[in-house]
């Protein structure tokens, strides 16, 4: 007859794979955030409330709660956790919330959330800035103190846009949906968020878009005296 019983090593490692998914994956601490719940999306000016939970048996000395981007912040040293605030009319993007827990010991636990903060789709954009409207740029000697080549070398674009609702908004990063062309990249090339570099002598024009709208921007670059 046939031994119908499994394998000891089968058992064991069959053992451990249930074991490993069993475990809790949770963090030891119970330090939460309950509100918001991450990937939330908001409009500006929508209240937003930043709350936090804390372990019972745990009793930390202060917790600080602030927003990354949007610099709310407020300190507190007893429950209830809760930071509220009003996004601003002209911010939009992504921000980082968070919450850190300080001990008598000086042991620091933190825990954070990302919310996204978006136009309603009836609000559009009239028309965008680009600033400044002329670079001048000086190209350096070759093995040049790399610090001076950033300072003489390059220089970044601010673009702003002028929206439905009356309200100006920082729109200089890709994410915004504005692009950056060099019209000669012999002579300034430009990254996606509007930083632009001398390449050599010479005039060029970087033409900022979004959407419908765009602006342009002088440059020239002529060697360092």
């Amino acid at each position: 007859m046939k031994n119908h019983l499994p394998n000891f090593g089968v058992v064991l490692i069959a053992l451990g794979i249930i074991l490993a998914y069993s475990c809790d994956s949770s963090p030891v601490s119970g330090f939460t955030i309950t509100e918001p719940k991450p990937g939330t999306i908001y409009h500006p000016g929508d209240r937003v409330t930043l709350r936090v939970v804390t372990d019972p048996n745990e009793q930390p000395v202060a917790v600080y709660l602030y927003a990354t981007n949007m610099q709310y912040s407020d300190l507190y040293s007893a429950p209830p956790y809760e930071l509220t605030f009003t996004i601003p009319a002209d911010f939009t993007g992504k921000d980082i919330l968070v919450a850190s827990e300080r001990f008598s010991d000086d042991k620091i636990i933190e825990t954070q959330v990302e919310i996204t903060v978006i136009l309603p789709t009836n609000i559009t954009l009239q028309g965008i800035n680009a600033s400044p409207t002329f670079i001048l740029l000086q190209k350096m000697p070759s093995g040049s103190d790399p610090n001076d080549v950033r300072a003489y070398e390059t220089d970044s674009l601010a673009v702003s846009g002028t929206y439905s609702d009356g309200v100006k908004r920082e729109i200089t990063a890709s994410a915004s949906g504005t692009t950056y062309t060099s019209s000669n990249e012999k002579v300034v090339t430009v990254s996606p968020d509007g930083k632009v570099t001398a390449q050599g002598l010479g005039n060029a024009t970087i033409t900022v878009r979004n959407g419908k709208y765009s602006a342009t921007v002088k440059i020239v670059v002529k060697p360092y005296k």
